[in-house]
């Protein structure tokens, strides 16, 4: 009987710490797929963001995101003939903004919808991680028009990650866009967002990341040159949230500061 009994124990016990592993298992892949960008799994993102001008004012912006992969080459009729290592990521930013800014710029002060963005990105996975090229388009939706460029822009994507260490996320994620249509009234749209990629996670799906968006506008030849900071967790296998602030260190904003929330729904992409 004693045997039996603890037999019965340990059973329970090595249950629970097989449990308690797979638990943390899901959470660090789940942390892996949030801090991914090209992760293989359909996202669901909501980012509010709050900015102090340094020039007086301040801005509200709700960010929202959908992801969506495929086993596409691009577009929805060209299969990959091997989707675990080529595949597509279609992934939709739309943006709504509030702002209310000093008196030297109070012309820009409104609430509504900013440019929405478009990006189509081929994934190649690598034995070191990952690599994704392919088209960008920005939609010129603002409403009211002050909150966009007013101009249809597109332009390459690139992305370069890479996972050759455990639990580490390296790369950057690139962004130019030219003007090709709209406003005659607006200028020309030439710029680059450039995000470089450093994440990093820790046990029980906590993760820290650091991806400031910069700005470099080639055609005014200013550039904002920001510093961010998040810090995250993923719970189970299909949500994540973080917290992150920025600030920007040279360019237009300078001394701008900005407080962000990222809440990510993730689902097994069909």
């Amino acid at each position: 009987m004693k045997f039996i009994f603890f037999l019965l124990l340990f059973s329970g016990y090595a249950f629970r710490i097989t449990a308690q592993d797979s638990k943390e298992i899901a959470e660090d892949n789940a942390a892996a797929n949030a801090t991914n960008p090209l992760a293989f799994v359909t996202k669901l993102q909501f980012q509010p963001n709050y900015s102090w001008k340094d020039e007086g004012g301040d801005q509200l912006s709700l960010i929202s995101r959908i992801s969506k992969p495929t086993k596409t080459l691009g577009l929805p009729f060209i299969k990959s003939k091997d989707p675990s290592k080529v595949y597509t990521i279609y992934r939709l930013e739309v943006p709504v903004i509030g702002q209310t800014l000093s008196d030297s710029q109070s012309v820009l002060n409104a609430t509504g919808i900013s440019d929405m963005v478009l990006l189509d990105v081929i994934a190649f996975k690598q034995k070191w991680g990952l690599i994704g090229i392919g088209p960008a388009l920005l939609i010129p939706s603002a409403s009211p028009e002050i909150l966009g460029t007013g101009k249809w822009s597109a332009g390459p994507v690139g992305v370069l990650l890479y996972t050759g260490v455990k639990k580490l996320q390296l790369g950057f994620l690139a962004q130019q866009f030219f003007s090709f249509a709209g406003s005659e009234q607006r200028k020309d749209v030439n710029f680059m967002l450039f995000q470089p990629i450093v994440n990093k996670i820790f046990v029980d799906g906590y993760f820290m990341q650091i991806s400031p968006i910069m700005k470099f506008d080639w055609e005014i030849s200013k550039y904002n040159i920001p510093v961010s900071l998040a810090l995250g967790k993923a719970f189970a296998k299909n949500l994540s949230m973080f917290l992150a602030g920025e600030y920007v260190l040279s360019g237009p904003g300078t001394g701008d500061l900005t407080f962000r929330i990222n809440v990510n729904a993730m689902f097994a992409a069909l």
